[in-house]
């Protein structure tokens, strides 16, 4: 039996002549008559009788429209949302990511996606890097976004670097070291500091720096996230060592400024997409990907813009 069969079947019943259903279906009246004996012999009924000229229903056909009319619906409710689905007209996308990468990274695409996609329901939950690693091997997220440096290797994760940051000195507007060519490290020794212990890894990279350097730190203080640490700066409380990508903003509006340090370039580091190995990615998946591609693209090229003008 196939769908072909039962439309061929359905479409006789609502004609009730072969050469009507035939016409309907743009096929010939003896593929219509094949199909409908295929029927009569897979299940061993009768399904039309000949009067003269005309056909009626059988008892067993009548029951057998019953059955077939609900499974060509069905049929037709899957292809319906199927194109849907495609078309994004229906569908979720459940993302995961650190605090700092959603923030700074995420929220213009998936800004972007909601505009774009609307009636796609859209999760984003804010986890650390092991929930998140996680997450994606149970395959309750679609897509998760970590910081590297964490210990996020797995037989069920393909993992995809997605942005490169670097760390930024950064201090108030007012700060006399601003219109220096370049900073040694060195001159940082008993310099005022404040920290960010999240993400934990931007703050491991910040304090390795330092202590590579033997940089004696007048004050350490633990403000817990970059927001908080970004404002503390802006009242002087100290200086700051963090994400590049965190502070952009804030030195385009003029209320922080990049000190220039000596050797800041060669404190990279990646940020990461994780999908399941084994999973087919949901048209939403796809679809965010690619507004996410074009983001991090546009993102890039304006950096590379803001070097060669600094330059």
């Amino acid at each position: 039996m196939t769908l072909q069969q039962l439309r061929t079947f359905l479409a006789v019943c609502d004609e009730m002549s072969i050469t009507g259903a035939a016409s309907r279906l743009f096929i010939t009246q003896s593929a219509v008559s094949q199909q409908i004996k295929a029927l009569e012999e897979e299940f061993e009924i009768k399904l039309f009788d000949k009067r003269g000229r005309r056909i009626c229903i059988t008892s067993d056909g009548k029951v057998f429209f019953e059955i077939a009319k609900k499974i060509i619906e069905k049929a037709d409710s899957i292809a319906d949302k199927l194109k849907a689905t495609k078309s994004l007209e229906v569908g979720s996308l459940n993302l995961a990511s650190t605090h700092h990468l959603a923030q700074y990274l995420l929220m213009k695409p998936l800004i972007e996606f909601h505009k774009r996609h609307p009636k796609i329901d859209l999760t984003l939950q804010s986890l650390d890097a092991h929930e998140i690693r996680s997450a994606v091997e149970a395959k309750a997220v679609d897509i998760g976004f970590v910081p590297d440096g964490t210990s996020i290797l797995s037989p069920f994760l393909n993992i995809t670097r997605i942005y490169e940051d670097r760390m930024a000195l950064i201090a108030w507007p007012e700060h006399p070291w601003r219109k220096k060519d370049k900073i040694n490290p060195s001159q940082l020794d008993g310099t005022r500091f404040v920290f960010a212990s999240t993400p934990s890894s931007i703050n491991d990279i910040a304090v390795a720096f330092l202590k590579r350097h033997r940089i004696n730190i007048e004050t350490f203080i633990d403000l817990g996230n970059i927001d908080l640490l970004k404002e503390a700066v802006r009242h002087r409380v100290g200086l700051a060592l963090t994400s590049k990508l965190a502070i952009q903003e804030d030195i385009l509006r003029g209320s922080l400024v990049e000190l220039p340090l000596a050797g800041v370039d060669e404190l990279s580091f990646n940020f990461l997409m994780l999908t399941h190995k084994y999973e087919e990615p949901s048209y939403a998946s796809w679809a965010f990907q690619k507004i996410l591609k074009s983001h991090l693209t546009k993102t890039k090229e304006e950096r590379k813009w803001e070097s060669h003008s600094l330059g």
